[in-house]
C-alpha cells in the first residue's frame, strides 16, 4: 500500500491552521500634564431671570374700558393709573348717595331742635314726657339716617375706585389685552396687562447635591457675591447676592432651590432670560489641575485615563473638587506631574499601548 494518500492529508491539515493574531497597534493620543495649582472653589451653574413680583392686573368690577392711561412696555410706578372704566352710573348713585346725607342732616338739626323745645316745655305741664320719648327717638333716627348715608357715600366712593385700574407695583408692562371699549369683567382669564419687577430681579438656580454644603457653609459665614454671565461666555453682565436657599431638597434630583437677586438698575437682566450663576464657596486651596476634557464620568465613578512609564493607557480613579475655566481640579486620585490622556478617550481600553503625539512647537502653532 503507498503512503502517499496519508501524507497529502497531512499537508492539507497543515495549510488549514489559524494564523495568530496580530498584536494591537498602538494608539496615538494626546496629553497633557497634572500640575498643582491655586483653586478657589466656585459653584458655576445656569439660572433663570425671574421678576421680583410679576402681577397679572385684573379688574374688580365689571365695567367697559373707556381710557388706557399707558403704552405697553412702558415702566410705570406702583399707583398709578393705568385703565379707566365707564364711571357714570357710580357718580350718580354717589351723588344721590350725598344728598341723601344733606337731608338726613336737615333733618337731624330740625328733630334736635324740636326735643330742645319740648324738654324746656316739660316742665310748664304744656308737654308730656311720652312726647319727649318722641322726640328723643326722631332725633336719634335722624343721627342714624346720617351715619348710613355716610356709610353709602364711602362705599360709593370705593366703587369709584375700583373704576380707575391701577398699578399695583412698580414695573415694567407687557401686552396690553384689552383695549378701550372692550367690557371687562371680574371673571375674565385673561388680565387686562401684567406688570413684572425688574428692579432688583431675581435668578433662580438649582445647586448640585455635591455642592449644597459648601454654598450652605459660604452663606453662613457672610454675604455672598454672585455674578450673573452672559450664558457660555466669561462676559460678566450683573453682580448681586444670594438671599435665599430652600428649605427642602427636590427629591427626583437631589438638588436644592436658590435665588440670587440683582439690582438691575440697567435692565441688564431680562425676565425668561437664562444666564450662567458664579457663585465663590470659599477661600483658595492648592489642587491637581487637569483638562475637563480628560476627566470621565463612568458608571460608579469619575477617571481619567493616565499615561505611565509602561506606555500602557490606565484607568485612574480620581474625586473632583470643581470645574472652572476648562479645567477640573481634583481632590485625590493624581498626583503632580501625571500624564493625562486628553483625547480619543473613547477608543481606550485599560491596558492599551498608546503613542503621545508630539507637541506642537511655537511656531506651528502660530502657523
Amino acid at each position: 500500500m503507498t503512503p502517499r494518500p496519508i501524507l497529502l492529508l497531512m499537508l492539507v491539515a497543515g495549510c488549514s491552521g489559524t494564523a495568530p493574531p496580530k498584536p494591537k497597534a498602538a494608539l496615538t493620543v494626546a496629553t497633557e500634564t497634572a500640575a498643582l495649582t491655586d483653586y478657589s472653589p466656585r459653584l458655576t451653574v445656569l439660572g433663570t431671570v425671574t421678576p421680583l413680583q410679576s402681577v397679572a392686573v385684573r379688574t374688580r368690577v365689571d365695567g367697559q374700558v373707556t381710557a388706557v392711561l399707558f403704552r405697553e412696555g412702558q415702566t410705570v410706578r406702583a399707583g398709578q393709573p393705568l385703565f379707566r372704566l365707564d364711571d357714570r352710573a357710580v357718580r350718580a348713585g354717589l351723588e344721590q348717595n350725598r344728598a341723601a346725607m344733606a337731608s338726613a342732616a336737615a333733618t337731624r338739626l330740625q328733630a334736635a331742635a324740636d326735643l330742645k323745645r319740648s324738654e324746656a316745655l316739660v316742665n310748664s305741664g304744656f308737654v308730656t314726657k311720652a312726647t319727649i320719648e318722641l322726640k328723643q327717638a326722631a332725633a336719634d333716627t335722624a343721627a342714624a339716617n346720617i351715619g348710613g348715608a355716610a356709610a353709602a357715600i364711602s362705599a360709593g366712593q370705593t366703587a369709584l375706585s375700583y373704576l380707575t385700574v391701577r398699578a399695583p407695583v412698580a414695573g415694567r408692562t407687557g401686552e396690553i389685552n384689552f383695549k378701550t371699549g372692550a367690557t371687562v369683567r371680574t371673571a375674565d382669564l385673561l388680565p387686562l396687562v401684567t406688570v413684572n419687577q425688574l428692579s432688583p430681579i431675581l435668578v433662580r438656580f438649582a445647586v448640585p447635591p455635591e455642592q449644597i454644603q459648601p454654598l450652605r457653609s459660604a452663606l453662613a459665614a457672610g454675604p455672598v457675591t454672585v455674578v450673573a454671565r452672559v450664558h457660555d461666555s466669561t462676559t460678566p453682565i450683573a453682580t448681586g447676592k444670594l438671599v435665599f436657599l430652600d428649605n427642602s431638597v427636590d427629591a427626583n434630583t437631589g438638588s436644592l432651590a436658590a435665588k440670587a437677586e440683582f439690582g438691575n438698575s440697567g435692565d441688564a437682566l431680562w425676565p425668561g432670560a437664562l444666564v450662567d450663576i458664579d457663585v465663590p464657596l470659599g477661600g483658595t486651596a492648592q489642587r491637581i489641575a487637569v483638562p475637563e476634557a480628560a476627566v470621565q464620568n463612568g458608571p460608579d465613578f469619575t477617571f481619567v485615563w493616565t499615561v505611565p512609564a509602561t506606555g500602557a493607557a490606565t484607568m485612574t480613579k480620581v474625586v473632583v473638587a470643581g470645574r472652572s475655566g476648562g479645567k477640573a481640579y481634583l481632590t485625590s486620585g493624581l498626583n503632580p506631574g501625571a500624564v493625562v490622556v486628553t483625547d480619543a478617550l473613547a477608543k481606550l481600553r485599560d491596558g492599551d499601548k498608546v503613542k503621545i503625539k508630539p507637541a506642537k512647537a511655537s511656531g506651528d502653532a502660530a502657523a
